[in-house]
């Protein structure tokens, strides 16, 4: 299956589809950005770092199967869905806004600290206490590499009532899926390239002016408002629950530019806490 999908970028989008749908299946659902979204940042994140902080890095993943930022991208789904011990973490990946409505306001928007703001800037800081037990800053490391990949994807700053678009069902090329993800893995995928290649493409291309002026942003509050105002634009949720492959090509380059930013944003994480 993994190969056809590799192959799959010379053919139709219908069969591109159907094969995503049945890989999809077969391993179970997608993840956050999905795994390879989660790569694309951390990569993009690694690449943006100095040699001290490449250095910290190669320190704290130590002994992981891949030591890298894109090697651990996706641990904070896993545990969650896997390891009991780990589920109240679940509603650290995504914060929840009210239509018509993206100004973040912790009372409102997080109560508890239970939120992906507030989980960014928990483990920000735990990353960040060089007091802290290397155990203990290696799994801040990958809650932050997970995390700001997540605030970034626009339905993790969604809406409760449909589950951040877990919950809007979507047709495409007759095939059943949902809004959230459609935007986690399907436009991704839909490209035909691996993530490594996919990340190459992205870093080669510019962000629009209006981005590269936010790109500095620091906070993590601000990220997730950028995000809920992408979904809860006009052309954001499609009318009559159907899309075709117009709607995939027509909303990458905002996947682009999510994926660029978090890497970037993402990187200047890691030199200041490192």
């Amino acid at each position: 299956m993994l190969a056809a999908l590799r192959r799959s970028c010379h053919w139709p989008m219908p069969v591109r589809i159907l094969l995503l749908f049945v890989c999809m299946l077969t391993t179970g659902s997608a993840w956050g950005w999905g795994r390879d979204g989660h790569r694309i940042v951390g990569q993009l994140a690694q690449q943006r770092l100095s040699p001290q902080a490449r250095a910290a890095v190669a320190e704290l993943l130590a002994g992981e199967a891949d030591p890298s930022l894109a090697g651990v991208a996706a641990w904070a789904d896993h545990i969650r869905e896997n390891e009991p011990a780990w589920a109240w973490s679940a509603p650290l990946h995504w914060v929840n806004f009210e239509r018509g409505q993206c100004r973040y306001r912790a009372r409102r928007n997080c109560r508890d600290g239970l939120c992906v703001v507030a989980g960014i800037q928990r483990y920000r800081n735990e990353l960040a206490d060089h007091t802290l037990p290397l155990e203990r800053r290696r799994e801040a490391l990958k809650f932050v590499v997970h995390f700001v990949g997540d605030v970034h994807q626009p339905l993790h700053a969604g809406f409760v009532s449909d589950r951040g678009g877990n919950d809007f069902q979507i047709s495409i090329e007759r095939m059943g899926w949902n809004l959230h993800s459609v935007w986690d893995t399907l436009i991704i995928q839909s490209a035909g390239l691996e993530w490594p290649a996919y990340a190459e493409r992205i870093d080669a291309q510019p962000l629009a002016p209006v981005a590269q002026a936010g790109a500095m942003a620091e906070d993590p509050a601000a990220w997730a408002e950028e995000s809920c105002r992408i979904a809860q634009a006009d052309d954001f949720y499609p009318p009559r629950h159907k899309i075709t492959s117009r709607y995939l090509e027509a909303h990458r380059p905002q996947v682009d530019e999510r994926l660029k930013l978090a890497g970037e944003r993402l990187a200047r994480i890691l030199e200041k806490a490192l």
